[in-house]
Order: C-alpha cells, then sequence, then structure tokens
C-alpha cells in the first residue's frame, strides 16, 4: 500500500515563509524598472520566484494577500534593523541610533517597490491599508517600550507622552524613507541616515553626548 506522507503544520508554515520570502525578493527585481505591482501577473510573480502559479495559489488567495504577507516580511526586517540600537544596554550611543537608522534608510532602499506597492494598494484596497497601519502601530508599539524604559532609568525626557512620541517618530521615519528615497540617489542615504538621527536623539534625550 502507497503511504501518504503529510506535511506538518511546522513544515507547512515553514514552506510558506521560503515562499514568501522568494516572492519578495522576485517583486523587489520584477518592480526595480518601475513596472508597478498592479501590472504585475501572478504567473510573471510565480516565474520570477521560481515557482509554480498552482504554488502560489495553495498559499495565497490573490495580489492583495501576497502583498500583505509581503508587508510583514519587510516590516519584520525593519523591527529587526531598529533593533540595532533597541537592544543595546542604555541605547544613549549616537552610534547605535545612526546604525540603526542607516539599517532602516537601506531596508527601504531595497524594498522601495513593494513599499510603494503598499502605498499604491492602500488607497483602494482596504485590507492592505488596514495592514500597513497595523505593522507601523506594531512597531510604535514596541519603541514605546524603549521610550518608558528609558524614562525609568533616566536617560529620555520624562515629560514625553511615551506612545504618542513614539507614533510620531516612527511615521516620521517612515514618511521620510516614502517621499525621498523614489526621487533620490543612493547617496543620498548617509545623508538622511544621519538627519534622522540627530532629530530622533534631540527629541528624546536629555543631554546630547
Amino acid at each position: 500500500m502507497t503511504r501518504v506522507t503529510r506535511r506538518s503544520p511546522a513544515n507547512r508554515q515553514e514552506r510558506r515563509e521560503q515562499i514568501e520570502r522568494k516572492l519578495l525578493d522576485a517583486t523587489d527585481r520584477l518592480m526595480a524598472d518601475g513596472t508597478s505591482f498592479t501590472e504585475l501577473s501572478v504567473d510573471r510573480l510565480a516565474t520570477e520566484a521560481g515557482i509554480s502559479r498552482a504554488s502560489f495559489y495553495i498559499y495565497f488567495e490573490d495580489k492583495g494577500d501576497l502583498l500583505r504577507r509581503l508587508a510583514g516580511q519587510v516590516f519584520a526586517d525593519l523591527t529587526e534593523d531598529a533593533a540595532k540600537w533597541w537592544v543595546v544596554a542604555g541605547r544613549r550611543d549616537p552610534a547605535d541610533v545612526l546604525a540603526a537608522m542607516t539599517a532602516i534608510v537601506a531596508s527601504y532602499r531595497r524594498h522601495q517597490p513593494v513599499l510603494l506597492a503598499l502605498n499604491e494598494m492602500a488607497g483602494y484596497d482596504a485590507a492592505v491599508g488596514e495592514t500597513y497601519r497595523d505593522l507601523l502601530n506594531g512597531i510604535s508599539a514596541q519603541f514605546t517600550e524603549v521610550i518608558e524604559a528609558g524614562q525609568a532609568d533616566g536617560s529620555i525626557r520624562p515629560g514625553l507622552p511615551a506612545a504618542t512620541t513614539a507614533s510620531s517618530l516612527v511615521w516620521m521615519v517612515e514618511r521620510s524613507c516614502q517621499q525621498n528615497l523614489p526621487t533620490r540617489p543612493t547617496s543620498y542615504d548617509a545623508e538622511l541616515a544621519a538627519s534622522l538621527t540627530q532629530i530622533i536623539r534631540g527629541a528624546l534625550y536629555l543631554a546630547a553626548d
């Protein structure tokens, strides 16, 4: 009797994450020449990622579902970039803040096509718009905890409303990258990272080191 091998939920999740990463890279490549996300067919995306159309529809309902999943991948990268500063004890060294901002700007640059697609679809796809806001709110929530911890140890201004400050700074970084990087050369990235570092440090810390 032929034995049927079934994938465990863990294996299925791992396979899905692998396909998502392949599709993220494929989308970045295909949109690098200015092609919009709406112009990309499922067939073209699947072919570029090295998967079948059937495999695509096993894991995703449609392109909107794919884009929401890709957004999760991109913002996971951005959160990891921010951690270059957040996880450091004391969180005051300007080199740590600069390292985080430099990594965040680089991620925005690398994933610019997908992020542009998110902005494009968020205007008419409510689910995509909600996903985008939720992901940024998730980063803001983590940043709120960083500010509260800094206020507790005396390194961050005590009078700042933590949640409002975190949300404002997160959206400032997001909008700065979204609005500037598509029209600026890569030589601009270091200047933007340095400027964001100065603004954030000036807003949060009691005194410059």
